[in-house]
């Protein structure tokens, strides 16, 4: 009986997922690419050999409740999308602010970090 209710439970809930849809502007090759960058301390990224690449910043306003709600891992992914664009292949997150923009914007999260280029042959 506990099985059967489990397994219930558990169609019922895939059965609510299956509308379930979330849009990036983000490809799945180019999502492969920004695996390949990695996140830094400002510490950590001392002690490689790095070249500074240029600022990036992402943001995110949810004003409907069907929305993403935002989150610093989402906008850690654009930031990484981001520095990949521009060659890098690792940041550092300076800031993750959700101060409140205005009324229209209810929830509220932007992120920025430096992207860097770091050399692993140099080590």
């Amino acid at each position: 009986m506990k099985n059967s209710a489990i397994m219930l439970l558990g169609l019922l809930v895939l059965a609510g997922c299956s509308n379930l849809t979330l849009t990036t502007n983000i490809s799945p090759e180019e999502a492969l690419k920004t695996s390949k960058v990695e996140e830094y301390s400002m510490a950590e990224i001392g002690r490689y050999k790095a070249d500074y690449l240029g600022k990036v910043s992402t943001s995110m306003c949810r004003t409907r409740s069907t929305q993403p709600k935002p989150t610093e891992s989402l906008l850690v992914g654009n930031l990484k999308y981001k520095a990949q664009k521009l060659g890098a292949n690792g940041i550092v997150v300076m800031e993750c602010v959700d101060h409140k923009i205005n009324n229209d914007c209810p929830e509220f999260l932007r992120c920025d970090a430096l992207a860097y280029r770091v050399d692993f042959d140099a080590l």
